[in-house]
């Protein structure tokens, strides 16, 4: 049923650099093909550790 509803394979996309993104509960914007600003949001936690 999705092809009567999306005609693209892609939904939304994101990018950040990870090093930016503090620690703790973010929400982060969606974008679409062309790059505008949609409606979609993530809600993400974001915890970060550093290996050896």
């Amino acid at each position: 049923m999705d092809d009567e509803h999306f005609n693209d394979d892609l939904a939304a996309w994101a990018c950040f650099r990870l090093d930016r993104l503090q620690p703790g509960l973010r929400m982060i914007h969606l974008y679409d093909a062309h790059g505008v600003l949609t409606k979609g949001v993530l809600f993400v936690r974001i915890e970060k550790s550093v290996s050896t």
